[in-house]
């Protein structure tokens, strides 16, 4: 009987978390910036201190499922966290800059510091927060996708790992609930800032930390950005969800990391053999907030060979630019800055670069086509 009356009172408690969290007036809730929620202190520490609730808008950056894998897995195995979840959601308000991660995790009893099962969701419960946020406006709806809309609706978050993420404080109470409305379907994704690995770091690649978060990678953090004139170090490990992840490198021999997601296209598709533009989104994983960032890329397609101009397409116009890059490598280089069209990785413009050229200009940029 005891048992029983314990179990009554815990689900009573539920529901009444339920009614308090759903109760919320977020009409009444401050709007505030991504650059706000993000500031840093010097020493690379989250400096927001604005409290909870808030609302934030912006762009979905990721397919949930393109960056962690969602699929419900309960168990009581230290560190492992089951089923993950995460979009990143880049600002779009007058204003604003930066973007922030919305984090969900199955089993957060698994956690070290927690060390409960008590705080593990089911397969069952996970479901259902699943179907929550991939489906905000109703099931019968599409699901979340890149490029929607939304305002998120935080009622808790944590730093980690240096920046300041909405999650639900490794809690499985709704007071902790974040929820997801979505104001516009498919609006698109925001255009990428046109940068090189010289906005990210210096000339030994250590990453450029600024506070203001003005410049560096502070500046484009969940954000998107498209890095022109790269090339893979070692195509080593290429496939989808790299782990070690893969590093990027200049003409210059700045190197930044990339990791690939989990969308099946990085197996049907394989490396550039030379100089490329990809497009992505930063992240940052850092112990001491100062440094960690890495580029996100969700779709082979956002690699792009063969634009000789740097305007973001491969199309005729990019002919002239690639016969002046073969002609004259000076020329080119005070022409285009930044870009780079060897195709075939020996760090010169050469006719063995013509075939390969074709090929991408054939196939709308695609890499790995003919290289």
């Amino acid at each position: 009987m005891i048992g029983r009356t314990s179990l009554l009172f815990a689900t009573l408690v539920l529901l009444s978390a339920t009614l308090a969290a759903r109760a919320q007036n977020w009409d009444t809730v401050p709007l505030i910036t991504h650059a706000t929620y993000q500031a840093v202190t010097a020493q690379g520490a989250s400096a927001y201190g604005g409290g909870f609730p808030v609302r934030l808008r912006g762009v979905v950056l990721n397919n949930p499922e393109d960056w962690l894998d969602p699929t419900p897995n309960y168990n009581e195995q230290l560190f492992n966290l089951g089923g993950q979840w995460e979009i990143f959601v880049q600002a779009t308000e007058p204003g604003d800059f930066g973007g922030t991660a919305a984090w969900m995790g199955q089993c957060y009893g698994n956690l070290p510091f927690i060390g409960d099962p008590d705080f593990n969701y089911t397969d069952v419960e996970w479901v259902a927060e699943l179907q929550r946020l991939d489906y905000p406006d109703d099931t019968d709806q599409p699901p979340l996708r890149a490029g929607d809309y939304i305002e998120l609706r935080a009622r808790a978050g944590l730093p980690f790992a240096g920046k300041m993420n909405v999650n639900e404080q490794h809690s499985l109470s709704p007071l902790k609930d974040f929820d997801i409305v979505r104001l516009g379907w498919a609006v698109g994704l925001p255009a990428p800032a046109a940068i090189t690995l010289s906005d990210l770091v210096n000339a030994a690649s250590v990453p450029i930390f600024d506070p203001t978060r003005q410049i560096g990678g502070e500046r484009h953090q969940a954000s998107r950005v498209a890095i022109r004139g790269v090339r893979l170090a070692s195509a080593a490990g290429w496939g989808p969800n790299t782990n070690p992840r893969l590093a990027l490198v200049d003409t210059t021999g700045r190197q930044f990391p990339m990791h690939l997601g989990r969308n099946a296209s990085f197996a049907q598709f394989g490396p550039p053999a030379g100089y490329f533009t990809v497009t992505g989104f930063l992240n940052q994983e850092s112990a001491s907030g100062r440094d960690g960032y890495y580029l996100m890329v969700m779709n082979h397609a956002d690699l792009l060979c063969g634009d000789a101009n740097c305007d973001g397409a491969v199309d005729f116009d990019d002919i002239d630019p690639f016969v002046l890059a073969l002609s004259n490598a000076a020329q080119y280089a005070a022409a285009y800055p930044g870009c780079f069209v060897d195709l075939t990785g020996d760090n010169a413009v050469t006719f063995d670069d013509i075939d390969p050229f074709v090929a991408a200009l054939s196939g709308n940029g695609r890499c790995g086509l003919g290289e």
